[in-house]
C-alpha cells in the first residue's frame, strides 16, 4: 500500500509562517491560525487580487514562507524518520511526501526538508491538489481541495485544522503523530476497504 503525506499543517506550520511573513513585509494583522478558517487567503489578508497574492507567495517571499517555516510539532521529523525506517523494514507499505508547489516554492520546500533532516526517499511535487492522489492508496492531508477530490476506492485521512472543519474524510486525526504512534489506529486506516453503494430508487 502506498501512503502519501502532505506538508502544510501536517508536517510544516504553513499558516503561522504566512502570518509572520505578511506582518514583516506587508502590514500588521491581529489574525491567528485559528482565525484562518478557509484557504482562500484573500478573505483574510489585504491583497488586491489573487495574482498579487501568488506573487507574494511564490516569487517574493517563498523562502521565508515555505523554507523557514517551523515543523508542526517539535521533533515531528525525528518521529517520521523513525517511522520511515520501520515501514521500510516491513516492506509492506511505501511512504511518499507529496506537496503542491509552484515556481520558487519548490526550492524553498527542498530547503525546508533539508533543514529538518527529512529522510523520506520518495518526494513528489504537483501543481494541482487533486493530482496528489496519483498512485496513492491513502492520503494524509489537511488540504480541503485534496480531500474533496478523493477518487473512489482510496482512503482519506484528515489532519484537523480550522480551515477544514467541514470537509469530509474517511478518518480524522489531530496530528500526524496519531498515525505514527497509534498502531491500532494505523492498522484500521491501512486495512480499510472503501466500498461505494449505488442509491436505491
Amino acid at each position: 500500500m502506498k501512503i502519501g503525506i502532505t506538508l502544510n499543517e501536517v508536517l510544516r506550520d504553513y499558516i503561522s509562517q504566512f502570518i509572520h511573513t505578511y506582518q514583516k513585509y506587508i502590514g500588521e494583522t491581529n489574525l491567528t491560525t485559528n482565525d484562518v478558517t478557509s484557504l482562500d487567503l484573500l478573505d483574510f489578508f489585504t491583497f488586491k487580487n489573487v495574482d498579487e497574492l501568488n506573487t507574494f507567495l511564490y516569487l517574493e517571499a517563498p523562502l521565508e514562507i515555505f523554507g523557514h517555516a517551523d515543523q508542526t510539532y517539535d521533533g515531528v521529523f525525528n518521529q517520521l524518520n523513525t517511522f520511515i525506517m520501520d515501514i521500510k523494514d516491513g516492506e509492506e507499505h511505501q511512504l511518499e511526501i507529496v506537496s503542491r508547489e509552484v515556481d520558487k516554492s519548490i526550492p524553498s520546500t527542498l530547503f525546508f526538508l533539508s533543514k529538518v533532516g527529512c529522510k523520506m526517499e520518495n518526494l513528489r511535487f504537483v501543481q494541482n491538489h487533486k493530482d496528489k492522489w496519483d498512485g496513492l492508496d491513502v492520503l494524509i492531508t489537511a488540504n480541503p481541495t485534496a480531500l474533496e477530490n478523493k477518487p473512489e476506492g482510496k482512503v482519506s485521512v484528515k489532519v484537523k485544522t480550522p480551515y477544514n472543519q467541514n470537509t469530509p474524510s474517511d478518518f480524522e486525526i489531530d496530528s500526524i503523530l496519531d498515525f505514527i504512534k497509534d498502531e491500532t489506529l494505523r492498522d484500521k486506516i491501512l486495512n480499510t476497504k472503501i466500498t461505494t453503494y449505488e442509491n436505491v430508487k
